[in-house]
């Protein structure tokens, strides 16, 4: 008897992160892309090379199987029509595997 198992690829991400320079901004800004499906991974409080005190803060959210464009930084937020969501990521060929045991 053939034994088939299907095993999903692990799940890719997305990251961003943005920088600002009080708490509140910060804070409306996190609310901002938090309803674009970004989740806070950590947030730092740090000095820049002008010794000027900022927030930084890390993100996450589900890569929905496209390539991301850009490499990061403050201001990288992918804007879209608006009805974004937190969307599953889509399964392409190489993300499912058939296991086949002839024993």
């Amino acid at each position: 008897m053939t034994k088939t198992a299907i095993i999903q690829a692990q799940q890719r991400w997305e990251y961003m992160f943005l920088t600002r320079r009080s708490e509140l901004a910060l804070q409306d800004e996190l609310n901002a892309v938090g309803q674009q499906g970004w989740e806070l991974v950590a947030v730092e409080y740090y000095k820049d090379a002008k010794g000027i005190m900022g927030w930084i803060a890390f993100l996450k959210r589900p890569c929905a199987g496209s390539k991301v464009s850009g490499s990061g930084g403050e201001g990288h937020i992918q804007h879209t029509s608006g009805t974004e969501g937190h969307h599953a990521p889509s399964l392409s060929p190489d993300d499912v595997f058939d296991i086949k045991d002839s024993g």
